[in-house]
């Protein structure tokens, strides 16, 4: 057994909750609940009552996800019992991650809960872009990908056999590329559905493979940050929010070494989960955040550097924050200049694609014509 697969399988006895689980509620609706919630406490409504307004608001929404009234009025139960804020959190992992409940807890500590509410808000909201970004590169060429698939499919399920009847009435003799094309639609439609049926049949077995075993989440990430182009948006994508998690952890006081793991679990990537293991392990033996992330190669030398100039001077945090922040600023423009360059290639692809097709259907009537 390999060290990775065997800290892998240890992260995953520890906080099975952060790589094995996602949060049962949208990103997006648990940045606008903490948001609300930083709000009114700001305004001075106390801690109990501002979940009771935030339970009625919820229940009287239909846009808001089903599961949060009954959550909040939970929480307030809790609370109301005696229970520490960060405790009754706890106690729902499933939406609220080591994050979250590590800010909480900083915030009930110092007293300043509005204003750590109002960061991890920030947070949230920073995270939640930078996964729509990444979503929207990859959504465009996949809707492409998906609508030239289904073109060819009609044609050579459909077209090409209609095309073949005709042929054969002439009597034409068939030209190569049609011939190829001819045989490419009949083997299809004799081993198109068992192949569909395959596929779907694999795809349902990795998912389930993939939920269940992190040390085929490490590999699958390590291949998926080894495509071209693609590859290097989704390392910047999550590099930039366990940068930006981190910097708000250590902006609200909490350690380094409280604050690491919380950050890799919401940076959703299991590699630098399985990375901050070790960066965790060397500082507690007295290393520097910055020698210990040198010796992985997840982080770019840049985000190094910055660390290293972040704790000399005492402002890690601070540093930690600019340089997330350039990150996505680099992300939204590498995202933009790829949409920009994927369109016009995809579609000469496209048209290539088709057009040939379309050429070997109609090269035997263009002989005919010549014979003639």
């Amino acid at each position: 057994m390999s060290t990775d697969t065997a800290m892998a399988r240890a992260l995953a006895r520890r906080s099975p909750k952060v790589i094995m689980q996602g949060s049962r509620m949208p990103a997006k609706t648990l940045a606008l609940f903490t948001r609300q919630w930083s709000a009114l406490l700001k305004a001075g409504i106390p801690l109990v009552q501002s979940f009771e307004l935030l339970a009625q608001s919820a229940a009287s929404s239909a846009k808001t996800h089903r599961n949060l009234s009954p959550l909040l009025n939970q929480l307030q139960k809790d609370v109301s019992a005696g229970s520490s804020l960060h405790a009754a959190f706890q106690k729902h992992p499933e939406t609220f991650n080591a994050m979250y409940c590590s800010l909480l807890q900083a915030g009930e500590s110092a007293g300043i809960l509005d204003k750590l509410l109002s960061r991890l808000a920030d947070t949230l909201e920073a995270n939640q872009l930078l996964k729509s970004k990444l979503q929207n590169a990859l959504m465009y060429p996949a809707c492409i990908l998906a609508v030239a698939c289904t073109v060819v499919l009609v044609i050579m399920v459909w077209v090409v056999p209609m095309f073949e009847e005709v042929f054969r009435s002439m009597g034409a003799a068939l030209p190569l590329p049609t011939q190829y094309l001819v045989n490419s639609s009949r083997w299809l439609a004799q081993w198109g559905p068992a192949l569909l049926l395959v596929g779907i049949g694999i795809f349902y077995a990795m998912l389930r493979v993939h939920r269940r075993t992190p040390a085929f989440q490490i590999q699958w990430e390590a291949m998926l940050c080894a495509t071209p182009i693609i590859g290097d948006l989704v390392k910047t994508s999550r590099t930039a929010k366990w940068t930006l998690t981190l910097a708000s952890l250590l902006e609200a006081g909490i350690p380094i070494s409280e604050a690491l793991q919380p950050a890799a679990a919401a940076s959703g990537s299991p590699q630098l989960q399985l990375a901050t293991v070790r960066l965790s392990r060397a500082i507690q033996e007295g290393s520097g955040l910055n020698v210990a992330m040198s010796k992985s190669k997840l982080f770019p030398t840049v985000l190094i550097q910055m660390c290293a100039i972040g704790e000399e001077t005492g402002s890690l945090a601070q540093v930690l924050d600019k340089s997330a922040q350039l990150m996505v600023s680099d992300l939204t423009q590498r995202i933009a200049q790829l949409t920009t360059l994927l369109e016009p290639v995809i579609m000469v692809v496209l048209g290539a694609v088709i057009g040939g097709m379309l050429i070997a259907l109609y090269l035997p009537i263009f002989n005919l014509g010549q014979v003639f």
